[in-house]
């Protein structure tokens, strides 16, 4: 047979039950109940602890007197919001409603020295726990997420001296991580991730103070960076590719404002720039052009409204100009050449429907060009003579 004794703030039994009487109670309240077995050992103490005349904290003991369970109700609604286990008089678990609903969703785990060592948590209401957190000298050392009650962990967190050091992703539920963070001092430095699930890394970015400031990816597989991207703030200001697959970055393209300003190619994978592009808002307006590999640019083209408006050649590689070509709605109408190399044209052929319709032989002294996409007439001709067009593009 279970006894149980009530006591009350006016009715004291022994000195041993007057330690569990609470000190501020309201007058004839009941504020503890203990219960007994038939040995009259204590098996339950229940408790009053805000004195409104209902428990809210329940206490349960081994024949031995030990406590192995108190059950607390914190915000009085007549539900345990938190339970604690004992084994050999030190907690072993906790268990939390952290919502006050009544509800557990927070489990604790504690080692014979009482620390903490492990942490469960319901993260999507399944009632078990979907996220578990491992401590070692009271720091987390590692957390697995199973986000949705499958069995598996989606969302592995590695932690250095109590921070962060490294996030492990499954992010197409194959059980296999394919994403990987990385973490200076508890903040985004590096990540990785296996875009094609083939458990080989084809995208990095690097971080700055939290920012993406370069992206490399290998586009072809072969574990070879052949794509770098570098941000400033949220914008693109620099992209290198090794388009062709031969080991190195043989195109590059400047960007100003969140678009390309200039594109370089190394068209011929010589090492050397060959091709070189100038954009304005984001059209294409002049293209340079190395034709024979020597490292000289001797061909210009220059556009206007996306269609080619005029042509400039250095054809025997002394640095000037000495052929010209313009363009009517992207079509020929005129060529000048300076057939001797002197500085003057001497030559003009007129153009249409691509044939040649006259040919003038002239002696025309070349004035200095003021800048590039002069219109090319009679009266008013573009040239290079001096300067030349072929110091090379600058690559910033």
């Amino acid at each position: 047979m279970k006894w149980f004794v009530r006591i009350t703030a006016g009715i004291v039994f022994t000195a041993l039950l007057l330690l569990h009487l609470p000190t501020s109670v309201h007058s004839q309240q009941p504020v503890a109940s203990f219960y007994y077995d038939e040995r009259g050992n204590v098996i339950r103490q229940e408790q009053d602890t805000n004195g409104d005349g209902k428990m809210d904290r329940w206490t349960y003991y081994n024949a031995q007197g030990q406590t192995v369970r108190v059950e607390q109700d914190v915000n009085f609604d007549g539900k345990p919001d938190v339970i604690v286990y004992y084994g050999a008089g030190k907690p072993t678990r906790q268990e939390l409603a952290s919502k006050n609903d009544g509800r557990i969703d927070t489990w604790f785990f504690y080692n014979t020295a009482g620390e903490v060592e492990r942490k469960g948590q319901d993260t999507n209401g399944s009632g078990q726990p979907t996220l578990w957190v491992y401590y070692q000298n009271g720091q987390p050392v590692r957390s697995e997420e199973d986000g949705k009650s499958a069995g598996k962990s989606t969302r592995t967190v590695h932690y250095k001296d109590g921070k962060i050091g490294r996030i492990d992703e499954d992010t197409n539920d194959d059980g296999v991580a394919d994403s990987f963070s990385y973490f200076d001092n508890g903040q985004l430095v590096r990540k990785e991730l296996d875009r094609k699930n083939r458990g080989k890394i084809d995208l990095w970015g690097y971080y700055l103070d939290g920012r993406l400031v370069k992206q490399e990816e290998d586009l072809r597989g072969d574990g070879k960076v052949s794509r770098i991207v570098y941000f400033q703030g949220e914008a693109v200001v620099r992209r290198e590719e090794d388009s062709a697959g031969r080991g190195r970055m043989d195109l590059i393209e400047i960007f100003s404002q969140g678009r390309v300003s200039k594109r370089l190619r190394d068209n011929k994978g010589a090492g050397k720039w060959d091709a070189v592009y100038y954009f304005q808002d984001n059209q294409l307006v002049r293209e340079e052009r190395d034709t024979n590999g020597d490292g000289i640019f001797d061909l210009r083209i220059l556009y206007e409204k996306g269609q080619i408006a005029a042509q400039e050649a250095d054809t025997n590689g002394d640095r000037r100009v000495d052929v010209w070509v313009s363009f009517q709605n992207g079509e020929q109408i005129e060529q000048l050449e300076d057939q001797k190399y002197q500085g003057k044209v001497t030559a003009r052929y007129s153009f249409k429907g691509g044939q040649i319709v006259g040919h003038v032989a002239v002696e025309e002294e070349l004035q200095s060009m003021a800048g590039y996409g002069l219109p090319f007439t009679t009266e008013r001709r573009a040239a290079n003579a001096t300067s030349g067009m072929v110091l090379g593009p600058e690559v910033k």
